[in-house]
């Protein structure tokens, strides 16, 4: 018989059981930043999966109570969003990519149980390498993308049991969201946002970017319809960053005003609604910025930003990141293997083992200055929680 004890009431608590498992919450584990509470009351937290006699491995477990919202309505389309996420990681079984188990419902307490990825994220080694001081290897980012790319190929792609696609979009793909395993394997997680063709999906009333601003498409920041190659152009800014430290989307150099004298009288009207859908859906201040960027980087600029990097990198990046998703790769599949291609062509072997002895000397030669802050990703563990703003929207509901 199943059961379910509060997450938060006292330490070593077992939060519910499932079968032969049962899923624990240590709490004298230090928790201060790895435990969040959304304001409808979801609760994220580290925990372990565990038998009877032994604790077997880390997962987060994330919990929706029935009462914790005086909006009964929003309540049940979030459980109904959380079902659904549970729902398409079903189809997501690639090694490449952190599984989510679920829907668990316990006296009324919906929960969903999502690895933990063991290594580094992408956004730390990011980080680590401007305190070192040494940008890593054209190598490492070509591996690094290449297992991505192949990974989304497989999300891109993925059918359900009747042949149909599904129409995944992760929607939220950044430098936080891919980590480096212990023995150099790369894993792509966290589809808690992903749009998809899943029938009796979800649906909003808000268009809105669903992801973290700095790396969504042109498209998704001006509440377009995005597909499969909106992730591909956030795949392009991950590496540009991860290869030279840049951002398409920095203001540093340029005056917002200067941006929006270029901007046309359509092109205008698009961008105040987006930021208007900004405000409305409480996205980051810096979100604006992002917008206006999107809507006025030149083909020009994005060939001065790329110029940096090594051939056949800069190829690569350079189509990824084009505003206009017809000039971009079409899919996940043709950018791996442009990666792949040129990984090899570098003439020497490079796979997990060297991806791995790279970091263990990035991590090992960074200062640990305080001073060096880049444009990666803000978000880390624990993964994002589904807010109301985050149900498929029927604008991207086609392939």
């Amino acid at each position: 018989m199943a059961t379910a004890r509060q997450p938060w009431s006292v330490p070593g608590v077992i939060l519910f059981s499932h079968g032969d498992l049962s899923y624990e919450v240590d709490l004298f584990r230090p928790l201060v930043e790895e435990l969040a509470q959304s304001r409808l009351g979801e609760m994220t937290v580290p925990a372990y999966e565990r038998t009877e006699k032994k604790r077997l491995r880390e997962v987060i477990v994330r919990s929706l109570p029935p009462t914790s919202s005086d909006d009964p309505e929003l309540l049940e389309r979030m459980r109904a969003r959380l079902r659904e996420e549970a729902h398409l990681a079903t189809y997501l079984q690639h090694p490449r990519i952190a599984r989510t188990l679920g829907p668990y419902e316990v006296q009324g307490v919906l929960y969903i149980v999502s690895d933990r990825v063991e290594g580094t994220s992408i956004n730390t080694l990011i980080t680590y390498s401007q305190m070192r001081e040494k940008l890593l290897s054209p190598a490492f980012c070509l591996y690094v993308g290449a297992e991505a790319a192949g990974a989304l190929h497989y999300a891109h792609t993925c059918k359900d049991e009747n042949g149909a696609p599904l129409g995944i979009v992760h929607r939220d793909l950044n430098p936080a969201r891919i980590f480096l395993e212990p023995e150099g394997g790369v894993i792509l997680t966290d589809f808690a946002r992903a749009r998809s063709l899943l029938p009796g999906r979800v649906a909003s009333t808000l268009p809105r970017p669903h992801g973290d601003v700095f790396y969504c498409s042109p498209e998704a920041l001006l509440c377009e319809e995005t597909d499969p190659r909106s992730d591909l152009f956030s795949l392009g800014l991950m590496l540009l960053e991860l290869a030279t430290w840049r951002h398409l989307y920095s203001t540093a150099t340029v005056r917002p005003d200067d941006l929006e004298e270029a901007l046309t009288e359509k092109v205008k009207g698009k961008v105040l609604d987006a930021a208007i859908t900004a405000m409305e859906a409480d996205l980051p201040d810096h979100a604006e910025d992002c917008i206006l960027r999107a809507a006025t980087f030149t083909r020009e600029e994005v060939n001065e930003i790329t110029e940096p990097l090594a051939h056949p990198l800069r190829s690569i990046v350079r189509r990824l990141i084009q505003r206009d998703p017809e000039d971009r790769y079409q899919s996940a599949a043709d950018v791996e293997a442009d990666l792949r291609a040129g990984l090899a062509a570098l003439g020497a072997p490079y796979g997990p083992k060297e991806a791995l002895d790279e970091v263990l000397l990035s991590l090992t030669g960074a200062s640990m200055s305080r001073s060096v802050l880049g444009p990666t990703s803000e978000s880390q563990l624990p993964p994002n929680m589904v807010t109301g703003e985050d149900i498929t929207n029927e604008r991207d509901s086609t392939p």
